[in-house]
């Protein structure tokens, strides 16, 4: 049984279903924007349940923009909107820096050990 009926259910089902998918931060497992976006969630949806009336219409909106909003960082909107050039992604003044920067958090992440992120 839902916990929320109506539009406020809907919206939370779609809430739910992104934090889902949301990508574990593999370098940091405790410090995980998953667990923050669902804790947001909760007190989110809990303070819309109380609300009723005109004042549950903007905030209703409000939910569905942060959705929105979520859903493009998901799917990497932005990205593939605003792609870097390789004079930002590859600099004159440190070639290959930003690669080497990548593959060294890769390789912690995959290792599980705490290392530091020094790219010389």
């Amino acid at each position: 049984m839902q916990k929320y009926a109506g539009v406020l259910g809907d919206l939370h089902r779609a809430y739910a279903r992104l934090v889902g998918q949301w990508p574990v931060d593999r370098l940091r497992p405790t410090h995980c924007y998953k667990k923050v976006l669902a804790q947001h969630m909760d007190a989110q949806f809990e303070r819309l349940a109380a609300l009723q009336g005109a004042a549950l219409a903007p905030e209703l909106e409000r939910v569905r923009r942060e959705i929105a909003a979520l859903q493009d960082l998901a799917a990497n909107t932005y990205r593939t909107q605003h792609r870097l050039s390789a004079t930002v992604t590859n600099p004159a003044s440190h070639p290959g820096y930003y690669t080497k920067l990548l593959d060294s958090i890769d390789s912690a992440a995959a290792s599980g050990k705490k290392l530091s992120l020094r790219v010389d």
